[in-house]
């Protein structure tokens, strides 16, 4: 199967979905026993459909699994742990044209329904159940973000907590409160918005 970055959704998904009604919660009610946040250096991206952009953001890892920042370390958010659930949201502040931008900080982040230009904050998400080779549970598929938004309400070098509120695009919907501690991964921002050629599978 094709396995997309995790910011690959917002230039894939964001600009056709629409908003939709709320609809039951993802995987039976999928409650995260383990995960972590990820913050992005702010630089400087290409992203299609928007162009070069100054961007800084936050990625929230909720899985089921207590080791989330090990995985994230060992796979740069292009993989997964096997046979495991998890829901992977990435917050972006973004400047269209602009040469420099301040850390993802507070503040909703909603999902796009149409291109940004000048100053953005955009939020995306993946959702998946994985085998024990790290492919989507038989009989489904990853799922993108089509609806709704992030809120960030306070960002430390330690900790980053808000809450969640993400419809995929099966309908399915995602509500959390986070608290979640900060994974000292360093990982490139705009490396994730290219295709994950290398998909590393955690046991």
């Amino acid at each position: 199967m094709e396995h997309r970055s995790p910011l690959a959704w917002i230039v894939m998904l964001a600009w056709t979905a629409g908003c939709g009604s709320s609809g039951d919660p993802v995987f039976n009610g999928f409650v995260p026993t383990g995960g972590s946040a990820l913050i992005f250096a702010p630089t400087v991206c290409d992203i299609s459909f928007v162009g070069s952009s100054a961007a800084s953001g936050i990625a929230l890892d909720f899985t089921s699994y207590a080791d989330s920042c090990e995985v994230i370390t060992a796979t740069e958010l292009c993989g997964n742990k096997a046979s495991a659930t998890r829901v992977l949201g990435v917050v972006i502040s973004g400047k269209v044209g602009a040469a420099s931008i301040d850390p993802a900080g507070p503040g909703t982040y909603p999902f796009l329904a149409e291109p940004p230009t000048g100053d953005f904050l955009a939020a995306t998400a993946t959702a998946v159940q994985d085998d024990a080779a790290c492919e989507p549970l038989a009989g489904t598929e990853a799922l993108g973000m089509s609806g709704g938004s992030i809120t960030i309400s306070s960002v430390t070098t330690t900790r980053v907590a808000g809450s969640a509120s993400i419809r995929f695009d099966d309908g399915k919907t995602f509500e959390h409160s986070f608290d979640l501690p900060v994974c000292n991964a360093s990982i490139d921002l705009c490396s994730r918005f290219a295709p994950c050629f290398e998909h590393v599978c955690v046991p």
